[in-house]
């Protein structure tokens, strides 16, 4: 029987538009993971998670590797 839980990793930068109090409004983008599990093709949970903005960081590996670890965990539990 094939296993109907699935782990999907993607890159997933966001954006977010800052209304500017005494000027322009801004645009910063945050880079991060998102982590989607989903079960028979339909996402039953999304997590994302932020990476340092130069380059990803012990912490951010750290969060990566727990989350990664607790989603394949789900996919190979019985449903």
């Amino acid at each position: 029987m094939r296993n109907e839980r699935q782990v999907q990793l993607r890159w997933e930068p966001r954006t977010v538009v800052i209304d500017g109090l005494h000027g322009p409004a801004e645009t910063v983008v945050y880079p991060g993971i998102a982590v989607a599990r989903r079960e028979r093709g339909h996402v039953v949970d999304e997590l994302w998670l932020p990476v340092g903005e130069a380059a990803p960081t012990v912490a951010d590996d750290e969060a990566l590797i727990a989350v990664m670890r607790d989603a394949w965990r789900w996919s190979t539990s019985v449903a």
